[in-house]
């Protein structure tokens, strides 16, 4: 028992000290395997060893897999900054909506942004702008700007069925046949499931936030302006809003429908022995986010090519910050990676895969916990997939695609705790708040109604077996 507890002590006592200097604006990219050296080194492992074999391992194999979406998006996402799409978009929402719906419009600026796989941080810093202006407007406090990107940005949007968000695609890369290596799900997976609980965060979140605008309203608090405020003025320059949200349009077409239709048509009009190399290309069209993000790339190249000053350089910086993300992702990774073989995650694991009930319950308890670990949704999908994969698929035979759908939600959880990176940069770079003003409403929509979401889908899995 006194081992257990000692193992246990040093793994929470690393992950509060990661927390802690992450809020304090350290460096993942120096935190995570420092941490994770501190880690192993007082569990008794040998840390030179899984430095160079654990924590490098989990860090390439991440990159490995995902630096492509990581880049694209993060190119799409230059795009549609670069063009004024992103503004455009948002501006056109909130003029629909008024100041009289300043905060409404805000999350649904953030909602059609992520939903449409522009990147979180293009989304933050396109869509702040405007809140100020709105918030302004209608004197509501700005403490509930960060509130309301983040609930727009990475709740009922990221992780929803049909999202070209990453949350939403890494399930596929996981969830694979052990035989013939197929992936066993698609981005599409438990979408009647994932379409209520979406409604249901949405009306829960947007309901509370009303309400906690109301409550500061009543106590005297109003909007307190800034000199250094970038206020949203109605005359920006910017394309035409059908024009803007196209590059949007064609990445969800072309993650939810091109796969279908190309599959039809090779079993419908074309012949395997007349036509065998166009009838395996089509018959094989792959349900990959990659694909979607570079046609929506390609895309927005063309349709904004006349108000892109360099296209080129919208690539290298691009490409550039989503190296940055991915590595800086693939740092918390290679923690997790490191301390995967440590007595207190192995008592962890055996912990939240021994849950009584549902098995998904356990999963999403296990998903939850290791992402408020690795600090974060994707990370803690690439450290909790290839270990709950075998028990929940292989063993216990949990239909994958319903496994996929409560993954993705019950990630977007506990993952937004304080040392988040997003949540940091959206308070402090982004917003110029503080934790102590801005992150209680933010708990309550990116971490409360999340959970809530992942128990109401749950019951639906139960109840709607077929839905998965």
């Amino acid at each position: 028992m006194l081992h257990d507890i000692y193992h246990l002590s040093i793994l929470i006592g690393c992950m509060a000290l990661m927390m802690t200097l992450v809020v304090r604006g350290k460096s993942i990219f120096v935190v995570a395997p420092l941490c994770a050296l501190i880690a192993v080194t007082f569990s008794g492992a040998d840390p030179v060893a899984q430095m160079n074999d654990a924590y490098m391992t989990g860090f390439a194999d991440y990159v490995k897999r995902f630096f492509l979406i990581f880049a694209l998006g993060a190119v799409f996402g230059k795009i549609m900054d670069e063009s004024g799409a992103a503004v455009s978009i948002a501006r056109t929402v909130g003029q629909r909506l008024g100041k009289d719906r300043a905060c409404l419009a805000v999350v649904l600026a953030c909602a059609v942004l992520t939903y449409g796989g522009v990147s979180l941080f293009v989304v933050g810093f396109s869509v702040y702008p405007l809140a100020v202006h709105l918030f302004r407007s209608a004197n509501l406090p700005r403490r509930f700007i960060p509130a309301a990107i983040a609930f727009g940005s990475i709740t009922f949007t990221m992780t929803s069925a049909g999202s070209p968000e990453i949350q939403n695609l890494i399930p596929i890369n996981y969830l694979v046949d052990s035989t013939t290596g197929q992936s066993l799900t698609d981005a599409r997976a438990g979408w009647p499931v994932s379409l209520i609980v979406a409604l249901l965060m949405f009306a829960l979140g947007q309901w509370y936030l009303e309400c906690a605008i109301r409550r500061d309203i009543t106590a005297g608090f109003g909007f307190d302006a800034r000199d250094t405020d970038r206020v949203q003025t109605t005359d920006a320059v910017g394309p035409p809003f059908l024009l803007a949200i196209l590059p949007l349009i064609v990445t969800i077409l072309a993650l939810n429908l091109l796969p279908a239709m190309c599959h039809a048509f090779a079993s419908i009009w074309l012949s395997s022995e007349h036509s065998p190399a166009l009838h395996a290309i089509f018959s094989r069209f792959p349900e990959d986010g990659t694909l979607a993000i570079f046609l929506g790339v390609v895309a927005g190249t063309l349709v904004m090519r006349h108000r892109l000053i360099d296209a080129w350089k919208c690539f290298g910086d691009g490409f550039f910050n989503g190296l940055l993300a991915v590595g800086s992702t693939s740092a918390v990774v290679g923690f997790g990676a490191a301390i995967k073989t440590l007595p207190a995650f192995l008592l962890v694991v055996n912990w939240v895969t021994k849950i009584p009930g549902d098995p998904l319950i356990g999963a999403a308890i296990a998903v939850a916990v290791i992402a408020a670990i690795a600090g974060s949704a994707s990370g803690g999908q690439a450290i909790a997939l290839p270990v709950i994969k075998p028990i929940y698929v292989d063993q216990l035979g949990v239909a994958p695609r319903a496994l996929h759908r409560i993954v993705a939600i019950s990630s977007g959880t506990l993952d937004s705790l304080p040392a988040n990176g997003y949540i940091v940069m959206l308070i402090h770079n982004i917003c110029g708040e503080t934790h102590s003003r801005a992150y209680g409403p933010i708990f309550v929509t990116t971490v409360l109604i999340p959970a809530v979401g992942t128990a109401v889908a749950i019951v639906l899995f139960k109840c709607f077996p077929h839905w998965g």
